[in-house]
């Protein structure tokens, strides 16, 4: 048996700019996928989702930005009166307005942050901001002096009615007058360990600012008539703590390192926050008789928002099987629970939503109980149900508008229509009561609408893969293509010779559940040639990952195929918006997320005789790293070589919040058994595994303890931890070029 040889190499990256030099092999590959780079491919394209922008003074127009190839950045004014597009102001009339130095470059969309309001337009230029008077006949225009007044210091934490701030100082709470800045102690009580309103900070940044200070950013919920504030108290003595390490540190050659708080998953102390409710007439602060809710990372601790005077939040309990939408009656100084959601098995937060209605007392509410995610309509007063609004095998994927007056909903789903795509999102239309649902898009296409302010009218961007945006102006009664408003502009795209993906469809080994994804081949793809597979995995069951509007060529994959590669994107069974059964399959079982998108591949290989399967890769990102570890684990040497980057191998050494969430908690044996730190010993094929030293989401640990173990198994792999980088490694033109050239090589890419 031939003697294993470990080689680990670490490689040390500086600058971000610079990229690794190849072999003359493989040079023609590199340069052809440099071409074909999100950054390039994006240059290629626009107009590819229309934004419409409202005229406060007339809500019968709006006017949208677009750019021409003709005539480089261009502002359209369109009317709902008559359906005519025109120019929103004259170009030649606004550059001798300007009257600046250097000419006005069109084509380099010179106008950012631009707005208008009765006639007056509104914009920076060349890093100076400009108001201009377009309702005269020459138009008028000057320097902002507004934004560079320094009359008007901001003040954090203002109230509405700007008498008064909160302000955090020793870790206890203060109010304070902002005429005299006469300020009120509220709190004695708060440490480090139990500040007031503290947000749990990101560790980079106290890494990058010496003068960082965690109690410059609050957790402070302003009621509209400035008598009360919500806040909280947080208990974080005993939590996990990490450390993130700057091993090149500018000055001195010295080492930088912070100490941060990190709940891990399986931790018994998780930091909890208890209510805080302010009243401002009393100079009052009162801790409030409710539950403590658990933060599970960074960012505040309480998250909700206040309605017809009182606060509500939703409130997560540890092991995620129950959600409570708690009311702060602030006027009797107390909380409600006012609805109750339970499941058995997990209840994902993040489709979860709550609709307040601005003239009821009423909320539109969402819940998965039936199987699939539908609104529901309850009385706030009472917590009972009112009635289901939607309902049947669909997911409900946003509200769009709300017509209190009517009793109208205007919602996006997914899986209704039959015979196609189940994840492309539709705009409906459906009455409160439950009743007249109505499909207003028909078209067989990834739809992304708004509704005009006086819900009189849709603003409909469609597309799908393989189709370039078309964007319309639709009845929102009745779905009625009324006018076209613009399109995608693509020419420059199909130019260079790039195609669009091709989406495919196979059946799971269930033998029932269809699966969808996207097969990206090389712009000089050959039918008789036999091409290695590439699969960007990730089977996070908090989304669906595969891309379903024409933006999808603005990702990696494309440059990837380039080398001379099938690449392809799925979503296998546990990912979200199916549906819970669909859903559910990920449940205490993130380990058989690629499953299906091993069973994908060899049943596109047996119906394309372009695929090698013998010649098979992976590679993820973050829970796509553990994926592409676990695959080449769990998978008997079906793939070739893997790259994983930023992977959280074991759930315990990974965020409480993601990891409870899908494995369930208490922790049991599953979380050893599905963790890519047990049997690395089956680990057969190329691995590069990368890594940020500065990544604050998935430690570096979490990595550098999987190569602890394979060298303790005599494992052959390649290490890059990529100094001053953070999570999103697909940021570092390094480490992309170092994944094609690892493909390149152990794929036998041509």
């Amino acid at each position: 048996m031939k003697k294993l040889l470990l080689v680990l190499s670490t490689l040390l990256l500086i600058s971000c700019q610079n990229t690794p030099s190849f072999s003359k092999k493989s040079n023609t590959h590199i340069a052809q996928a440099r071409q074909y780079s999100a950054e390039s491919l994006r240059k290629k394209v626009h107009n590819l989702q229309l934004t419409p922008n409202w005229l406060q003074d007339n809500d019968k127009h709006f006017w949208f930005e677009r750019y021409s190839l003709a005539h480089g950045q261009e502002f359209v004014l369109v009317s709902t009166t008559n359906f005519q597009k025109k120019a929103l102001f004259n170009k030649a009339k606004l550059e001798q307005a300007l009257d600046t130095a250097e000419a006005v470059i069109w084509h380099d969309s010179p106008m950012e942050r631009v707005s208008l309001s009765n006639g007056k337009l509104k914009f920076d230029f060349k890093g100076e901001e400009f108001l201009c008077d377009i309702t005269i006949a020459e138009y008028a225009c000057e320097l902002n002096k507004l934004k560079t007044s320094s009359q008007k210091v901001h003040i954090d934490y203002l109230s509405p009615d700007e008498q008064y701030y909160a302000k955090v100082e020793n870790y206890n709470l203060f109010l304070c007058e902002t005429l005299t800045h006469f300020c009120k102690q509220l709190t004695t009580d708060g440490s480090e360990a139990t500040p007031y309103a503290v947000a749990n900070p990101y560790p980079e940044e106290k890494l990058s600012n010496e003068a960082f200070d965690e109690q410059k950013r609050l957790g402070i919920y302003w009621s509209k008539d400035s008598k009360y504030f919500i806040s909280y108290k947080l208990f974080r003595q005993g939590v996990n703590q990490l450390t993130l390490t700057d091993s090149v540190a500018d000055k001195d050659f010295n080492v930088n390192a912070v100490r941060y708080y990190y709940p891990q998953a399986g931790d018994v102390k998780l930091p909890m926050g208890q209510l805080v409710l302010v009243d401002v007439a009393r100079h009052k602060a009162s801790l409030m008789t409710a539950p403590k809710i658990m933060q599970t990372y960074y960012g505040t601790a309480v998250w909700g928002q206040w309605h017809h005077g009182d606060f509500y939040y939703q409130d997560r309990r540890r092991g995620n099987q129950e959600l409570y939408l708690r009311k702060v009656v602030a006027k009797e100084n107390k909380v409600v629970s006012v609805i109750k959601e339970i499941d058995e098995e997990f209840i994902d937060p993040w489709v979860q939503t709550a609709y307040y209605l601005d003239n009821s007392e009423r909320v539109i509410w969402s819940s998965q109980r039936t199987g699939y995610q539908h609104l529901y309509l309850y009385d706030l007063a009472t917590g009972k149900l009112i009635n289901p609004i939607t309902k049947g095998d669909f997911t409900v994927r946003a509200i769009r508008a709300v017509d209190e007056e009517n009793g109208v909903l205007y919602f996006e789903a997914s899986g209704r229509e039959s015979n196609r795509d189940p994840y492309l999102r539709h705009l409906y239309r459906v009455n409160l009561d439950g009743s007249n649902l109505k499909l207003l898009t028909p078209e067989p296409f990834e739809h992304d609408t708004r509704l005009s302010p006086d819900l009189n009218y849709i603003i409909d961007n469609y597309s799908d893969a393989k189709t370039p945006t078309q964007s319309w102006l639709r009845d929102a009664n009745t779905g009625e293509k009324l006018v076209k408003l613009d399109e995608a502009q693509v020419s420059e795209l199909f130019q260079i010779g790039w195609q669009p993906p091709e989406p495919f469809k196979v059946i799971a080994e269930d033998g029932v559940t269809p699966l969808y994804g996207l097969m990206y081949k090389p712009s000089d793809f050959d039918e008789n040639q036999k091409y290695p597979i590439i699969d960007d995995t990730y089977t996070g069951p908090h989304n669906f990952f595969t891309p379903k509007s024409f933006a999808t060529f603005m990702n990696l994959r494309p440059a990837l195929a380039e080398l001379g590669a099938i690449v392809i994107k799925m979503d296998g069974r546990g990912t979200s918006k199916r549906g819970r059964a669909f859903h559910r399959f990920s449940y205490k079982n993130l380990a058989g997320g690629t499953d299906d998108h091993v069973w994908a591949i060899k049943q596109l290989a047996k119906r394309h005789r372009f695929i090698d399967i013998d010649r098979v890769g992976i590679f993820g990102f973050s829970a796509g790293g553990y994926d592409t570890v676990q695959a080449m684990l769990r998978h008997d040497g079906f793939f070739k070589a893997g790259v994983s980057a930023s992977g959280n191998h074991d759930f315990r050494v990974d965020k409480a919040g993601w990891n409870e969430l899908w494995m369930g908690w208490p922790m049991t044996e599953h979380w050893e058994q599905q963790s890519n730190y047990t049997n690395v010993e089956r680990l057969k094929g190329k691995l590069l595994l990368a890594h940020g030293e500065l990544d604050s989401n998935v430690h570096p640990s979490a990595t550098l303890r999987l190569v602890d173990k394979l060298i303790k198994a005599k494992k052959d792999f390649d290490l890059l931890i990529i100094p001053k980088m953070g999570h999103v490694l697909d940021a570092n033109p390094y480490f992309v070029e170092k994944r094609w050239q690892f493909f390149i090589e152990h794929l036998q890419l041509q």
